[in-house]
């Protein structure tokens, strides 16, 4: 039996702690595309994104601080100006800051990564296990009644309603290249 390979992957996770409701999707790696991918791939799966939504001062978002403001990146900027949410970013070391959304992403790991998930294909796994947590909190639903739903149809009104066509994570640049390779990108 071929038991495939153990791959280190990255999570992203959008948790809306209102309703309990939650967006996850694993990458390759932990660089910007895959950051301003899984806010795209969250608007959609939510039909929207929160008003706020709090960060820790991670690079793909944060170029850097001035005094106590944080100077965002230029991708991440455009993403905030495209779904025209607020960024707020947990004060450096101050991990309670952002407590929810910690707590939930230990959550995630015990009840729905152990044992490992397989699959053919990361995106495979990631859809499966975003399923799983769905499936999860529709069973809470059930459980506790309306009240969830009650919530996340409070919620839903909330969310900042998408754009006509969603956020281009991989930006697509024109580049021209003369005969002495020099070379002009177009902004």
């Amino acid at each position: 039996e071929d038991k495939g390979e153990f791959r280190h992957v990255w999570k992203l996770l959008l948790h809306l702690p209102y309703c309990e409701r939650d967006f996850l999707s694993f990458y390759d790696s932990c660089d910007q595309l895959a950051f301003l991918d899984g806010h795209v791939r969250a608007a959609s799966h939510f039909g929207g994104l929160p008003r706020r939504i709090v960060y820790d001062n991670l690079s793909a978002a944060v170029k850097r601080r001035v005094g106590l403001a944080p100077q965002l990146t230029e991708r991440f900027q455009a993403l905030v100006s495209h779904y025209l949410f607020e960024p707020c970013f947990a004060r450096p070391g101050e991990g309670h800051d952002k407590g929810a959304v910690e707590a939930r992403g230990k959550g995630i790991r015990l009840q729905h990564l152990t044992p490992v998930p397989r699959g053919n294909s990361l995106a495979e796994i990631s859809a499966a296990v975003l399923r799983e947590v769905d499936g999860a909190w529709r069973e809470q639903v059930q459980r506790d009644g309306c009240r969830c739903w009650d919530l996340w149809q409070e919620e839903c009104r909330k969310l900042v309603a998408l754009p006509e066509r969603p956020f281009e994570a991989r930006r697509v640049v024109l580049v021209s290249v003369s005969n002495k390779a020099t070379v002009q990108v177009e902004k």
